[in-house]
């Protein structure tokens, strides 16, 4: 959707044939001219499949029926074989000196992707002694990991993978803050999910 302040004229135009979901921009250009999108491909309602980049400046390839690279669609990241995640949200590589600006000598897509991933053919096993009962208890658990790509080439070997101890159940929206303040820096991701608010804090002393 492109609306002109000056004419008051509205338009819009179909990014690709086959629907995607939980679109993200570059937050730092909210509200001004935006040229990247990132949005997720869809296995069913709420399972992600696939984090897909397009170029606003390009025209979408006609007659396709499945998302591929090409024409307005710059790169797909694929979470692989019974691997399902998140919204992706975007963190810039070089914030600048105030939380709504972009870096002085950043590019728009110039940053990383972040998002919650399952991998839903595994399954991690603990085990309680009880000793007064002389008995064991066996838990079968499943784990998330949060997986950071470059928003910039999609390359499909991610930036880092980093194991979460618990389970996150696959949500809704993310957001992105950072706070700068003379003396650290703060930066937190903030994930909510249904009955959930799960925050991670990542600290730059």
């Amino acid at each position: 959707m492109r609306f002109n302040m000056e004419t008051g004229i509205a338009s819009q135009k179909k990014l690709s044939e086959s629907a995607v979901d939980f679109p993200k921009v570059n937050q730092f250009y909210t509200g001004g001219k935006q040229r990247y999108v990132y949005a997720t491909k869809l296995d069913n309602i709420r399972k992600v499949t696939a984090i897909v980049k397009f170029d606003l400046h390009a025209e979408p390839e006609t007659g396709k029926t499945n998302i591929k690279t090409g024409g307005n669609i710059q790169g797909i990241y694929e979470l692989g074989l019974g691997i399902f995640g998140s919204e992706a949200i975007f963190v810039p590589n070089q914030p600048g000196p105030h939380s709504n600006q972009p870096g002085p000598d950043s590019e728009e897509d110039d940053g990383y992707l972040i998002f919650f991933t399952h991998d839903e053919s595994k399954r991690y096993l603990y085990s309680l002694y009880f000793s007064h009962y002389d008995i064991y208890v066996i838990f079968v658990c499943r784990k998330s990991s949060l997986t950071i790509i470059d928003a910039k080439t999609m390359s499909p070997n991610p930036v880092a993978v980093i194991p979460l101890p618990h389970r996150v159940p696959y949500g809704f929206h993310a957001f992105f803050v950072i706070e700068i303040s003379e003396f650290y820096d703060y930066y937190f991701l903030l994930y909510i999910v249904p009955k959930l608010l799960f925050v991670l804090i990542f600290c730059d002393f």
